[in-house]
Protein backbone atom coordinates (compact mmCIF):
# COMPACT_ATOMS: atom_id res chain seq x y z
CA UNK A 1 0.00 0.00 0.00
CA UNK A 2 3.01 2.24 0.62
CA UNK A 3 4.27 2.01 -2.04
CA UNK A 4 0.74 2.36 -4.34
CA UNK A 5 0.76 5.95 -2.17
CA UNK A 6 4.35 7.33 -3.37
CA UNK A 7 3.43 5.95 -6.85
CA UNK A 8 -0.08 7.99 -6.37
CA UNK A 9 2.14 11.12 -5.28
CA UNK A 10 4.97 10.97 -7.76
CA UNK A 11 2.17 11.03 -10.68
CA UNK A 12 0.46 13.97 -8.81
CA UNK A 13 3.79 16.00 -8.69
CA UNK A 14 4.78 15.09 -12.50
CA UNK A 15 1.03 16.16 -13.55
CA UNK A 16 1.08 19.42 -11.98
CA UNK A 17 5.01 19.78 -12.32
CA UNK A 18 4.43 19.52 -15.98
CA UNK A 19 1.35 21.91 -15.68
CA UNK A 20 3.11 24.06 -14.02
CA UNK A 21 6.19 24.60 -16.21
CA UNK A 22 3.98 24.69 -19.36
CA UNK A 23 2.33 27.75 -17.62
CA UNK A 24 5.96 29.40 -17.15
CA UNK A 25 7.20 28.42 -20.51
CA UNK A 26 5.26 26.58 -22.72
CA UNK A 27 7.47 23.61 -23.56
CA UNK A 28 5.88 20.68 -21.60
CA UNK A 29 3.58 19.56 -24.45
CA UNK A 30 0.22 17.40 -24.05
CA UNK A 31 2.46 14.31 -25.34
CA UNK A 32 5.22 14.09 -22.84
CA UNK A 33 2.30 14.85 -19.88
CA UNK A 34 0.35 11.92 -21.65
CA UNK A 35 3.15 9.96 -21.43
CA UNK A 36 4.54 10.39 -18.11
CA UNK A 37 0.93 9.78 -16.87
CA UNK A 38 0.46 6.60 -18.95
CA UNK A 39 3.82 5.37 -18.05
CA UNK A 40 3.30 6.06 -14.14
CA UNK A 41 -0.78 4.56 -14.62
CA UNK A 42 1.12 1.47 -15.80
CA UNK A 43 3.18 0.75 -13.03
CA UNK A 44 0.58 1.53 -10.44
CA UNK A 45 -1.82 -1.18 -12.43
CA UNK A 46 1.13 -3.70 -12.45
CA UNK A 47 1.97 -3.30 -8.28
CA UNK A 48 -1.60 -3.57 -7.75
CA UNK A 49 -2.91 -5.81 -9.89
CA UNK A 50 0.12 -8.12 -8.58
CA UNK A 51 -0.35 -7.58 -5.17
CA UNK A 52 3.25 -6.72 -4.78
CA UNK A 53 5.83 -4.22 -4.50
CA UNK A 54 9.53 -4.17 -3.63
CA UNK A 55 8.98 -5.25 0.09
CA UNK A 56 6.37 -8.05 -0.55
CA UNK A 57 7.15 -11.71 -0.05
CA UNK A 58 5.38 -13.65 -2.48
CA UNK A 59 3.31 -16.14 -0.21
CA UNK A 60 3.00 -18.42 -3.00
CA UNK A 61 6.52 -19.23 -3.55
CA UNK A 62 8.29 -22.23 -1.43
CA UNK A 63 12.14 -23.46 -1.21
CA UNK A 64 13.92 -24.72 1.44
CA UNK A 65 17.49 -26.44 1.94
CA UNK A 66 18.40 -28.21 5.33
CA UNK A 67 21.95 -30.12 5.79
CA UNK A 68 22.36 -32.58 8.52
CA UNK A 69 24.24 -31.65 11.48
CA UNK A 70 25.66 -34.84 13.10
CA UNK A 71 26.65 -38.28 11.52
CA UNK A 72 23.95 -40.85 12.56
CA UNK A 73 22.81 -44.45 12.11
CA UNK A 74 19.24 -44.31 11.01
CA UNK A 75 16.74 -46.97 12.21
CA UNK A 76 14.98 -49.51 9.74
CA UNK A 77 12.35 -46.84 7.57
CA UNK A 78 13.69 -43.95 9.02
CA UNK A 79 13.10 -40.45 7.89
CA UNK A 80 16.15 -38.25 7.94
CA UNK A 81 15.44 -35.22 9.86
CA UNK A 82 17.94 -32.67 7.97
CA UNK A 83 18.09 -30.52 10.99
CA UNK A 84 19.74 -27.07 9.71
CA UNK A 85 17.49 -25.08 8.16
CA UNK A 86 19.23 -22.43 5.80
CA UNK A 87 16.76 -21.28 4.10
CA UNK A 88 12.64 -22.04 4.66
CA UNK A 89 10.41 -19.69 2.22
CA UNK A 90 7.19 -19.77 3.27
CA UNK A 91 7.87 -22.69 6.18
CA UNK A 92 6.74 -25.51 3.85
CA UNK A 93 9.70 -28.08 5.54
CA UNK A 94 9.65 -29.08 9.28
CA UNK A 95 12.88 -29.96 10.56
CA UNK A 96 11.30 -31.84 13.36
CA UNK A 97 10.11 -34.57 10.89
CA UNK A 98 12.45 -34.23 7.85
CA UNK A 99 9.17 -33.66 5.71
CA UNK A 100 8.45 -31.13 3.34
CA UNK A 101 4.44 -30.61 2.45
CA UNK A 102 3.50 -29.06 -0.72
CA UNK A 103 1.52 -25.90 -0.24
CA UNK A 104 -0.59 -25.61 -3.29
CA UNK A 105 -0.48 -27.77 -6.44
CA UNK A 106 3.01 -27.45 -8.84
CA UNK A 107 6.03 -28.27 -9.99
CA UNK A 108 8.51 -28.52 -7.69
CA UNK A 109 12.32 -29.73 -8.32
CA UNK A 110 14.45 -31.68 -5.47
CA UNK A 111 18.28 -32.60 -4.34
CA UNK A 112 19.50 -34.63 -2.28
CA UNK A 113 23.06 -35.26 -1.36
CA UNK A 114 24.27 -37.16 1.44
CA UNK A 115 27.65 -39.32 2.19
CA UNK A 116 28.43 -42.26 3.98
CA UNK A 117 31.20 -42.80 6.83
CA UNK A 118 34.58 -44.41 5.06
CA UNK A 119 33.73 -48.37 4.64
CA UNK A 120 29.82 -47.90 5.96
CA UNK A 121 26.87 -47.84 3.22
CA UNK A 122 23.82 -46.08 3.05
CA UNK A 123 20.20 -46.83 1.04
CA UNK A 124 18.06 -43.90 1.01
CA UNK A 125 15.19 -42.78 -1.70
CA UNK A 126 13.89 -39.43 -1.93
CA UNK A 127 9.61 -40.34 -1.20
CA UNK A 128 6.46 -38.60 -2.33
CA UNK A 129 4.28 -39.12 -0.45
CA UNK A 130 4.06 -43.36 0.68
CA UNK A 131 6.10 -44.04 -2.88
CA UNK A 132 9.53 -44.36 -3.25
CA UNK A 133 11.18 -41.99 -6.35
CA UNK A 134 14.72 -42.01 -6.80
CA UNK A 135 17.64 -43.85 -4.64
CA UNK A 136 21.12 -43.27 -3.08
CA UNK A 137 23.53 -45.54 -2.65
CA UNK A 138 27.35 -43.78 -2.29
CA UNK A 139 28.82 -47.16 -2.14
CA UNK A 140 31.02 -48.38 0.90
CA UNK A 141 34.58 -48.26 0.13
CA UNK A 142 36.07 -44.90 2.25
CA UNK A 143 34.04 -41.77 2.21
CA UNK A 144 31.65 -41.53 -0.77
CA UNK A 145 28.84 -39.25 -1.36
CA UNK A 146 25.86 -39.39 -3.84
CA UNK A 147 23.57 -36.51 -5.04
CA UNK A 148 20.09 -36.82 -6.63
CA UNK A 149 18.10 -34.63 -8.62
CA UNK A 150 14.17 -35.01 -9.81
CA UNK A 151 11.33 -32.53 -10.84
CA UNK A 152 8.16 -33.95 -9.39
CA UNK A 153 4.51 -32.79 -10.03
CA UNK A 154 2.79 -32.54 -6.38
CA UNK A 155 -0.68 -31.43 -5.43
CA UNK A 156 -1.69 -29.68 -2.37
CA UNK A 157 -0.84 -31.47 0.83
CA UNK A 158 1.68 -34.17 -0.78
CA UNK A 159 4.46 -35.16 1.14
CA UNK A 160 8.61 -35.13 -0.10
CA UNK A 161 11.53 -36.57 2.39
CA UNK A 162 14.29 -38.61 2.19
CA UNK A 163 14.14 -42.08 4.26
CA UNK A 164 16.52 -45.02 4.81
CA UNK A 165 15.64 -48.25 2.77
CA UNK A 166 17.41 -51.88 3.12
CA UNK A 167 20.80 -52.38 4.48
CA UNK A 168 22.76 -49.44 4.33
CA UNK A 169 22.11 -46.99 7.29
CA UNK A 170 25.04 -45.05 8.36
CA UNK A 171 24.86 -41.44 7.45
CA UNK A 172 27.88 -38.97 7.89
CA UNK A 173 27.81 -35.17 8.21
CA UNK A 174 28.76 -32.23 10.61
CA UNK A 175 27.80 -29.32 11.57
CA UNK A 176 30.68 -27.29 9.83
CA UNK A 177 31.31 -28.98 6.86
CA UNK A 178 27.34 -30.04 6.21
CA UNK A 179 27.94 -33.14 3.89
CA UNK A 180 24.36 -34.47 3.67
CA UNK A 181 22.10 -32.32 2.57
CA UNK A 182 18.00 -31.77 1.48
CA UNK A 183 16.54 -28.97 -0.63
CA UNK A 184 13.59 -28.41 -3.12
CA UNK A 185 11.68 -25.20 -4.48
CA UNK A 186 8.48 -24.44 -6.44
CA UNK A 187 9.52 -23.94 -10.37
CA UNK A 188 5.54 -23.21 -11.33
Amino acid sequence: MRIMNAVCFVLVVLVISCHGHKKVSGTCSPNLENALFEDLLSMMMKIKGTGKGTNHQDETFSAFSASLTTSKTLGAGEIVKFDKVWTNVNNDYDSSTGIYTAPKPGVFQFSCTVMTPSSKILNVFLWKNDTKTVALYPGQTGYNMGTQNIVLELKKGDKVYIKQWGGGKEIYSGSVYNFSMFSGYLIR
